[in-house]
């Protein structure tokens, strides 16, 4: 078994290898319990060795190795102490997505691969070289484990190095094609109204919307299924049928998704996609996710669908 220096000269080397950073840029981080290894100031992190990687508690002291800390230590131990489940932290200066997000604000998926895996990136400007406003940082890392930091670069976060480096280079492919294509973000609807969560007037909004689109009827004429969303408080039942949506009881439907308000409040205020929130398990799936795949156009225009009305934001 590789330790976890071990693990961080390789996907630092990695990282270089890919094209996802040059010179001394970037820095990578792992935890294990109350412990950060952390990659040093100044590093090459193509050409790290054991003396370039620093071991932290989390208050942020060193605790092993002579060199000091990245200067992006006060954004990883921020997340550690954000979120307990993350293992892994990646800061890579990605040429193509630092392109790409120095002419957009957003990013569409193109591919399914993008939209199941990255979903609506969030994207935070940046005013310093390095990160001082952390907070809104971390705030962008609740919707999603992938954050462009304009200007300078990503991070991304998650439980191994596999899935946090695939984020990385999954956005880097996605933002070349669309540079070199001149592909632009396509137009996203506004929200028309806001209703609160899950509300009578909320719920009776997303059956009439979805009734009135001549897509979705086309796409769901010879389907039917049936699904509940929850926030652990409320949990309401819709049954699709012949291209037309309405609510029934919450027991025995083919599928369920389940999140706290928040993440349902990101989801219909078009700051969170579904697919890839279920991937990223920040939404909770129940129930067979292939049949939810072969689903994908009718569920894809539902939400599509959804986000323009919008909800009430609390807490």
């Amino acid at each position: 078994m590789k330790s976890f220096k071990q693990k961080l000269i390789f996907w630092g080397n990695l990282l270089y290898k890919r094209g996802l950073l040059c010179g001394s840029s970037g820095n990578v981080s792992v935890r294990d319990g109350d412990r950060i290894w952390v990659t040093s100031h100044g590093s090459f992190l193509g050409f790290l060795d054991k003396e370039d990687i620093v071991v932290l508690d989390l208050e942020g002291h060193v605790v092993e190795g002579r060199a000091a800390p990245t200067s992006e230590t006060p954004l990883h131990l921020g997340i550690y102490r954000r979120f307990p489940e993350v293992k892994v932290v990646l800061h890579a200066h990605s040429p193509f997505s630092v392109a790409y997000f120095e002419r957009h604000d957003t990013f569409c998926p193109t591919t399914f691969e993008e939209r199941l895996y990255l979903g609506i990136v969030p994207v935070v400007p940046q005013f310093t070289p390095i990160v001082t406003q952390i907070e809104p940082v971390l705030s962008a890392l609740d919707r999603n484990d992938i954050v462009v930091l304009k200007r300078h670069g990503v991070v991304a976060i998650g439980q191994d190095f596999k899935h946090t480096f695939s984020l990385i280079e999954l956005l880097e492919t996605a933002t070349k094609t669309a540079l070199l294509t001149g592909q632009s973000p396509r137009t996203v609807k506004r929200i028309k109204a806001a209703f609160n969560l899950f509300s009578l007037d909320h719920i009776g909004a997303l059956i009439e919307t979805v009734n009135k689109d001549d897509l979705i009827k086309q796409f769901g004429k010879d389907t039917t299924f049936s699904f509940s969303i929850s926030d652990g408080e409320h949990q309401i039942g819709f049954q699709f049928s012949s291209g037309r949506l309405s609510q029934i009881d919450t027991k025995n439907v083919d599928c369920l998704f389940e999140a706290p308000q928040r993440m349902w409040q990101f989801v219909f205020n078009g700051e969170m996609d579904i697919f890839a929130a279920c991937f990223q398990k920040r939404i909770k799936f129940k129930g067979d996710f292939k049949h939810l795949i072969s689903l994908f156009p009718i569920f894809e225009r539902l939400f599509e669908l959804w986000q323009e009305i919008g909800v009430v934001k609390e807490g």
